[in-house]
Order: C-alpha cells, then sequence, then structure tokens
C-alpha cells in the first residue's frame, strides 16, 4: 500500500475537486488524478463518483475514507509514542536493602516509584548485606544497599551516604544521645550482633581490632526481635542512625559512638546491563536520601553525585 496516496485521497475528499487539491499539493492535476486511479485499482473498487460539480464519494469511498483516517492517525502517532516508550521504564525491577531502612526511606521511595512508573514490576528484599551481595551475584537482585567495604570488582559501586553508629542499650541504662561513648566502652558490654561475614559486623570487628580489642558477643542474630532481647536484658546492639526512627528501637536508650560510622553504598554487577527501570530508581533513591538528609530527618552525610 502507498501511504502517500492514501493522504491524496483524503485530500481529494475533503475539497472535493481536483484542481484544488493539486494546487495545495503544487504538483499538476494530471499526476494527481494519475495516483487517485492508481489507489482504485489498487483496491479494486471505485472510490468517486466524478461530477460536473467535483468529486463525491462512493459508498466505497465513504469506508474508505473513515478506515483510512483512522489508519493514518495511528500511524501518526507511533514516533510519538515509541519515543514514550524509550524514556518510559518497564519490565521487572528486584530491589534490596537492609530492613532497618525501611522505616525511614524504602517504604516513601517504593510508593512514589510505583506511583511514577506503573509500568515496572518492583520487587523488595530486605536482607543484611551479605545475603544482599549473594543476590546481586545470583541475579536475585538488580540493585541493593549494602555496607561498605566491597571489593568485589564485579560490583558496580556508588556511595550513597555516611551515618554514625549508635549503641542502644535497655531504658535507664545511662545511654544518652547527648554524651557519645567509647570504642572500649562499647567493647566491655554484651552484644547482639549479626553473624560474619556481614557488613555491619564486620564493620564492628574492624574498628574494634583496630584498638585492640574484641567484641563481646552476648547473642549473634538475624532474625531475633533485638528490640526484645535488649529490653529483657540480654545485652546491647550496635546500630545506623536509620534504624532508630520510627522504631521499637526508639523507646529504648542509646548514645553515638565516637569515630564508628557506617557508609552505604548503592550496588549493582557491573556486566548487567543497566536498564532504564534501575537508572531511574537509583536516581529516585539518591534524591530520597538527599532530601531526608536536607530536611533533618535523617542524621547522616549525603555522599552521592
Amino acid at each position: 500500500m502507498n501511504l502517500r496516496r492514501w493522504e491524496y485521497f483524503l485530500k481529494a475528499a475533503e475539497f472535493g475537486n481536483l484542481s484544488r487539491v493539486a494546487e495545495k499539493l503544487d504538483m499538476s492535476q494530471p499526476a494527481l488524478s494519475r495516483q487517485i486511479t492508481a489507489l482504485e485499482q489498487e483496491l479494486g473498487a471505485k472510490l468517486f463518483h466524478r461530477t460536473g460539480r467535483g468529486l463525491v464519494l462512493t459508498p466505497a469511498g465513504e469506508i474508505f475514507r473513515a478506515r483510512a483516517e483512522s489508519i493514518l492517525d495511528e500511524i501518526g502517532r507511533v514516533p510519538e509514542e515509541v519515543t514514550h516508550a524509550s524514556n518510559t521504564p518497564f519490565g521487572r525491577l528486584a530491589f534490596g536493602a537492609p530492613p532497618f531502612m525501611g522505616h525511614i526511606l524504602i517504604g516513601e521511595l517504593v510508593s512514589s516509584y510505583v506511583k511514577n512508573f506503573p509500568h515496572v514490576a518492583l520487587r523488595v528484599r530486605g536482607a543484611h548485606s551479605f545475603h544482599l551481595r549473594e543476590a546481586l551475584f545470583f541475579h536475585e537482585i538488580d540493585v541493593g544497599i549494602l555496607a561498605a567495604p566491597l571489593s568485589e570488582p564485579e560490583l558496580h559501586i556508588e556511595p550513597l551516604l555516611k551515618e554514625q553508629l549508635f549503641l542502644v542499650g535497655p531504658k535507664d541504662s545511662g545511654l544518652s544521645t547527648e554524651q557519645a561513648i567509647t570504642l572500649n566502652s562499647v567493647a566491655d558490654r554484651p552484644l547482639i550482633l549479626t553473624p560474619r561475614p556481614d557488613g555491619l559486623r564486620m564493620l564492628i570487628d574492624g574498628e574494634l581490632g583496630r584498638i585492640g580489642r574484641r567484641p563481646r558477643v552476648a547473642v549473634e542474630t538475624e532474625y531475633a526481635p533485638v528490640a526484645d532481647l535488649i529490653r529483657l536484658g540480654v545485652g546491647f546492639t550496635l546500630l545506623p542512625y536509620c534504624a532508630l526512627i520510627n522504631s521499637p528501637l526508639s523507646h529504648l536508650d542509646y548514645a553515638p559512638v565516637e569515630n564508628l560510622e557506617i557508609t552505604w553504598l548503592i550496588a549493582l554487577l557491573q556486566n548487567a546491563g543497566r536498564t532504564l527501570a534501575a537508572k531511574r530508581f537509583i536516581e529516585m533513591l539518591q534524591m530520597s536520601a538527599k532530601e531526608n538528609i536536607r530536611s533533618g530527618r535523617w542524621n547522616a552525610t549525603y555522599m552521592g553525585q
């Protein structure tokens, strides 16, 4: 089908006069007439009655006019739709982050992303850094927030933010946000920690080792309710500021630890093609973290772009 002939036909149907159409199209009337005749031969139907007053559509011409207008209108929208699709995330995206970030970051981020990009099927996983690292390598998640340090060359890493670690203890334990405590004081207390090689645990072990101390581990746990264990007097724990926001832990006592900070990284596989869905998610993640810090909700230092 020659779509240019369709356009000639529609113009002829609109004006009912080949001379006027030929003039508007800057072509000769015989050439235009040949194009209309060729279209009629192509369709195997007469489209116009030629009368002394001009052109009148036949019943077949009326049908073809309606269909041609609809089809050409659809074709005209194709470039716009293709361009829109190339800038619109779609498909699937799996994201992982430490569970305690849900209170300050993940909930709002996921809600905003789903509203803005409804064509992406989003899956969210809460887990500690070690498990998220494995999930990246096994393609179970596409993007993760992991604790530094990460040295795997297979991972593409972007710094997100740095925040203070706090020692969290029972009520009336003497801990206060106004009074920082030393690493030596941390090492003297029974601790409830995640097992190695979790990123947070590796950081704690490394910093205590730097001053010649080891953690006094009362319980290693990934899933036990830490707030309950602390309340029952089992021990203390070390957590970042984000874990204390709007969580059961916020009702306990806690104090910042001198010279003890954790850096959170955005990580994804180097050789995995970064989809538009992932790019937009990372952009929203960075904006959300930056805004939470700017507004004072998150006491941290932004390290991203």
